[in-house]
């Protein structure tokens, strides 16, 4: 299993360099803490509040706060997702961690367009609350703290200590390092508020066969939607998923998938979308 490549679309820092220095500091667990609040300040400070600048091959700029400032975008997918989006889009980011695309998003979508985030994790949505703000596009982009599966419900959640990697609990984690969460679906979200989707892109760290199953109705309806799904074998046997399982809910809903750029194995990179069409 191989990961894709990203990239940040900015040069860090001199100030950035002392991360890895601060890191090695003997100040103990306050200490540290108070650290890196100071160099996050710092960073804030250097930029006039604005935050760490990232320009995008389209000419997109996107601010990062500085606690997110590893923050970067797979350079195939960039480009596939702004060719699938219009002006006045509506597109649903499932599994928007901090905002990466949520915000590449609601650009080219434009003030008639709108961009619903899905994220459950705290910090994350904390972040990606952040990130709209500091952005400008509150009036385009629609945080949702809620992870989305095949029911809606309460369900426990694996918060990981690193960035984007949260997920639904399997049985076995659900009194390890988990939290309990409201969970929707695709069908039931777009019922209740009315959404067409022109747009869905889908990163759930293995949930991606529950995220379609629950989308059925919704897929259905706009078959014309362009939709992205990154999937995750190397955690489907420790949610209790197989290859199989995914698969089946393609061919059950006539769906197909397309890479975004030559691949033998579809099955064999993580950290880039594949395109799912209608066959």
């Amino acid at each position: 299993m191989t990961t894709a490549p990203a990239n940040r679309y900015r040069n860090a820092s001199t100030l950035e360099s002392l991360d890895d220095w601060l890191r090695r500091v003997p100040a103990g667990r306050a200490g540290r803490a108070l650290l890196k609040r100071l160099y996050h300040a710092t960073l804030m400070l250097r930029t006039a509040g604005r935050g760490l600048r990232s320009d995008l091959p389209g000419g997109e700029v996107v601010y990062v706060a500085p606690e997110y400032r590893y923050l970067s975008w797979n350079p195939v997918e960039y480009a596939a997702f702004r060719d699938a989006m219009k002006p006045g889009a509506v597109a649903l980011d499932v599994g928007a961690n901090v905002g990466a695309y949520s915000l590449l998003l609601a650009q080219w979508a434009g003030p008639s367009g709108s961009v619903y985030a899905f994220e459950p994790a705290p910090d994350a949505f904390d972040g990606l609350v952040r990130h709209i703000a500091m952005n400008d596009l509150g009036a385009t982009v629609s945080p949702v703290r809620a992870a989305v599966s095949d029911a809606p419900s309460e369900s426990r959640f694996v918060v990981s200590s690193t960035a984007g990697e949260g997920r639904l609990a399997a049985s076995a984690e659900e009194r390890e390092r988990a939290i309990t969460v409201p969970v929707t679906t695709i069908d039931e979200f777009c019922a209740r508020e009315r959404v067409a989707p022109d747009f869905i892109k889908i990163d759930v760290e293995g949930s991606e066969t529950a995220v379609l199953r629950g989308a059925r109705e919704t897929l259905r309806r706009c078959r014309d939607a362009a939709v992205f799904v990154e999937v995750h074998p190397s955690v489907w046997p420790r949610i209790g998923t197989t290859r199989a399982a995914f698969e089946d809910e393609l061919n059950t809903q006539n769906l197909t998938l397309a890479p975004l750029a030559p691949i033998d194995d579809l099955f064999a990179v993580e950290g880039m979308c594949l395109r799912v069409v209608p066959r």
